[in-house]
């Protein structure tokens, strides 16, 4: 199971890149189309969105992917539980969708800016293919088949690519709103075309599974206590940036600047630097799911020690993506910002980029803070997620509220660092103090800061050769991966078992025996 466990989250992890690789490139020229303005709408908009379709859905995909996996070490399909929570989501979308659209001229006045208001009713239908989606994802997962949730999730930034962005250009001519609105209906219907897929999947893979059970087979309460401390753990972070988006640009504008200045700003943060801070987390976010079925399972199995090793390298692997590309990020921000959003000016880009350098301690913090609320979810401590995003929004508040005035834009970047950072924090002692002295990975760690500090250097040597930007940041790439890959492996990061249970697993292990030669010489 291990090893389907690190299987099934590369694949979701690499489509998952894939679909943000995507999803940057649909921002990239997006972001030239509608400017920085336009962009600070297109976020005015999105936090919303996303704070809707948390309320209406969030909460069951985990708790099904976690019931379905132990109702099928008990010998049944789960699919009682599936209908039950396609019927519980269709219903709550639907209720999502209309308060979003009656409510919508509302919402956009208290946001400081009004012209939004029609881009909620185009958004809004949105919801309610996101409900359907989540229920097939929660279904899957829990079958341990994170195909349908990875192809379904590359459907959706493809057509929103094609589509929405084909939209906003075509609708440049008539005004920014009218382009933000093209782009946003691009949203709904790549929503759509992922409904389509995973239903015909569903189709086809529902005998495989055992099929045949009914509502009558599932129990609400069950679902539902599961449910709700998960989903009270996704609130959170929507929640936190919905109140971003009626705090921020209200409090900068109470230094002096104008709405179009607080705005831009706003969408730089929330936007480009939002984009490049999610990519190597969303990768976590691959394993995080795809590690609760697993954990649920063992735990139902009574496997403490698959529990613990599970455990261990799921962190573990937080930390060797994480560490890298927050101190990759550092060395080459500005570049990075000259690369992909070329038509921005040189003051905004250096803005940016200074966002996004503070930004990428978050990388680490949210990676690490995923992985401990899956596991922690999974072995049925739901609440402990809570407490540590309650504590970490409260002072992310505090902290954007007070120095804002002092440090401008900013003061939300180190209020989300923070945030990231005392959740982290806490999740970690509480699942220590849970699993007990068994789990222990400060050597593992020291080893992984060791590779990513030499890797940082390498990378600063090359920026600092003086050649153009653009070629710096292209070589001091390549070189970063090529050294980091080989300390890791030399630096025996990861133990020969724990190897085993990664995809590719045996051409890792020849390259880390041809690397580590002295080990050849012991055994002989």
């Amino acid at each position: 199971m291990k090893k389907n466990v690190f299987s099934g989250a590369l694949v979701l992890a690499a489509a998952s890149v894939a679909a943000k690789i995507i999803g940057a490139i649909y921002r990239i020229p997006l972001t030239n189309v509608l400017g920085a303005e336009g962009m600070g709408m297109y976020q005015l908009v999105f936090p919303v969105y996303a704070l809707f379709i948390t309320l209406s859905v969030s909460g069951f995909p985990v708790a099904l992917s976690r019931i379905v996996a132990e109702e099928r070490i008990r010998g049944k399909s789960g699919e009682g539980y599936f209908k039950l929570t396609m019927m519980l989501l269709c219903c709550f979308s639907v209720v999502s969708a209309a308060i979003i659209a009656a409510f919508s001229p509302k919402i956009s006045a208290l946001q400081g800016n009004s012209e939004v208001s029609y881009g909620y009713l185009i958004i809004a239908p949105a919801l309610i293919f996101v409900g359907m989606i989540s229920a097939f994802r929660g279904y899957f997962q829990g079958c341990l088949n994170m195909i349908p949730t990875a192809v379904s999730n590359l459907i959706e930034q493809v057509i929103k690519l094609a589509l929405g962005l084909t939209l906003a250009i075509v609708l440049k001519h008539r005004g920014i709103m009218q382009s933000l609105y093209g782009a946003l209906f691009g949203v709904t219907v790549s929503e759509f075309g992922a409904f389509i897929y995973l239903f015909i999947t569903y189709l086809v893979k529902r005998k495989t599974y055992g099929g045949g059970e009914f509502l009558r087979d599932a129990s609400t309460k069950r679902l539902t206590s599961v449910a709700f401390p998960i989903a009270l753990v996704s609130i959170m972070l929507p929640l936190s940036q919905f109140i971003d988006s009626f705090l921020i640009i209200n409090l900068l504008r109470g230094t002096g600047m104008s709405l179009g200045e607080a705005t831009a700003q706003y969408g730089l943060l929330s936007g480009p630097v939002g984009s490049l801070i999610n990519m190597p987390i969303v990768i976590m976010l691959s394993l995080s799911i795809a590690i609760v079925p697993a954990v649920a399972a063992g735990k139902e199995e009574r496997d403490l020690e698959g529990i613990l090793k599970k455990s261990a390298l799921s962190v573990k692997i937080s930390y060797l993506i994480g560490l890298p590309c927050a101190l990759f990020i550092i060395i080459f921000s500005y570049p990075i910002f000259r690369l992909l959003y070329p038509a921005l000016p040189l003051g905004e880009s250096a803005l940016a980029s200074t966002m996004l350098t503070i930004s990428s301690i978050s990388i680490i913090a949210y990676s690490v803070m995923q992985i401990y609320t899956s596991l922690m979810q999974a072995l049925g401590k739901t609440y402990i997620p809570v407490i540590s995003l309650t504590v970490g929004i409260v002072i992310k508040i505090i902290l954007t509220a007070s120095l804002t005035n002092v440090i401008g834009i900013f003061a939300p970047a180190v209020g989300n660092v923070a945030l990231g950072v005392t959740a982290a924090v806490i999740n970690r002692i509480y699942f220590s103090a849970l699993v007990g002295k068994k789990f222990q990975l400060v050597k593992n760690i020291s080893m992984i800061l060791l590779s990513s500090v030499i890797m940082m250097l390498a990378a600063f040597m090359i920026k600092e050769l003086k050649y153009n930007e653009i070629w710096a940041l292209v070589v001091g790439a390549a070189v970063s991966v090529v050294l980091y890959f080989t300390l890791v492996l030399t630096l025996n990061t990861l133990s020969d078992e724990e190897t085993k249970s990664l995809p590719f697993s045996n051409a890792l292990l020849k390259i880390k025996r041809t690397l580590r030669f002295w080990d050849r010489a012991e055994e002989k």
